[in-house]
């Protein structure tokens, strides 16, 4: 599965069968655990917590949730490669994984049984998650990589045939140094349309890094098509075309760290100058109750474990009271998390999840929301 807003909200419109689903989130971080069964152990700790989890729902979810048990610690122990994966999510229902994620960035270590998968965690990786290119331009060699949830991988190498000096030292008279311009040009503009078929072949680049000496950076920068030059983020990077691959995951990580700053900053700016304005903004779980039954979440922000009991409807509408649930139809059945269940109705709109790990800058509220029209 590739984690995205639409894989993630056709997880949640998933059609239950009736059988609980089983969610479980694994760190398999090598440099926390260093051994398979570091890890494992961890694991075992999770399902017995989610086997616990299923007998609370009766005799017949608990055998689904033992049958979620054996197929999640099957997969782990005998199909799972961690080679490139730091972070694993396993969703299970009647003894059946019907959807898995592998990423190259840790995930904390959450199990829960649902009547729908938990998507909390992967809301909150999306929210980590940029497109950004990488480029390494030198006079005869270059190199275009992409970013994304942690991986940095080649889209292509690019070399030229670029005539240096001559041997006794110095550069030859003014025609032949022009001729070594014009094929320096040419090479860098070979990079620039490269670049841009990532960008309109694949999935839209958002941000830019430039690396290089600087006089050959700045002569590609030139080059850029208009939309790639708005995206180039900060000043060249002095990284050589043949940079170690630590220190160029390590570049991307700091410019997609600013992103996820910036955007949040903005957002939050948003919120506090809605303060007091009932159609613009929503503040505290009912308020925010109210705007995901309406349908006009645009942005949910949530604190990270945050959570309170609540009541759904037969319409779907949720309530903090089982009489307001009342109200919208009947029967009514009870909601374990009426937070989670707000971040499904979200994502079930199209509305972006802001994760926060503690409710400081929400006022000490434990979910607000910006609101569309």
């Amino acid at each position: 599965m590739e984690i995205t807003a639409d894989a993630i909200r056709e997880l949640v419109d998933r059609r239950p069968d009736g059988a609980p689903v089983t969610s479980v989130y694994l760190n398999t971080d090598g440099a926390l655990y260093p051994r398979a069964t570091d890890y494992e152990a961890r694991l075992d700790g999770l399902l017995r917590d989610v086997q616990r989890a299923g007998d609370a729902r009766g005799p017949a979810a608990a055998r689904s949730v033992a049958d979620d048990v054996a197929a999640i610690s099957r997969w782990v122990r005998h199909e799972f490669d961690r080679t490139h994966t730091r972070g694993l999510a396993l969703f299970a229902s009647g003894g059946e994984i019907f959807e898995s994620a592998e990423v190259a960035l840790q995930v904390r270590n959450i199990a829960r049984v649902g009547d729908a998968p938990y998507v909390v965690p992967l809301e909150a990786l999306l929210g980590r998650v940029h497109h950004i290119g990488l480029v390494v331009a030198e006079r005869d060699r270059a190199r275009i990589l992409r970013y994304r949830l942690g991986q940095l991988r080649e889209y292509t190498a690019v070399e030229a045939e670029v005539h240096g000096q001559h041997a006794q030292g110095g550069w030859a008279q003014a025609r032949y140094r022009r001729n070594i311009e014009r094929e320096v040009l040419h090479h860098l503009k070979d990079v620039a349309e490269e670049l841009l078929q990532v960008h309109t072949e694949r999935e839209p680049l958002e941000a830019l890094i430039l690396a290089g000496p600087t006089a050959e950076v700045s002569e590609f920068r030139k080059l850029l098509h208009p939309y790639l030059e708005q995206i180039v983020q900060g000043t060249a990077r002095s990284l050589p075309v043949d940079a170690p691959i630590d220190s160029l995951i390590e570049a991307c990580q700091e410019v997609e760290q600013e992103l996820v700053s910036a955007r949040r900053r903005r957002l939050l700016e948003r919120l506090a100058a809605a303060q007091g304005q009932a159609g613009k903004a929503a503040r505290g779980l009912r308020h925010v109750v109210e705007a995901i039954n309406a349908q006009r979440v645009e942005t949910l922000f949530v604190v990270e474990g945050a959570g309170e009991p609540g009541w759904r409807a037969a319409t779907g509408a949720l309530a903090l009271r089982e009489a307001d649930a009342r109200s919208f139809g009947e029967p009514v059945e009870r909601v374990d998390d009426l937070v989670d269940a707000c971040i499904e109705g979200a994502v079930r709109t199209g509305a972006a999840i802001e994760l926060f790990r503690d409710d400081a800058r929400l006022d000490g509220h434990p979910v607000a929301a910006l609101l569309r029209f």
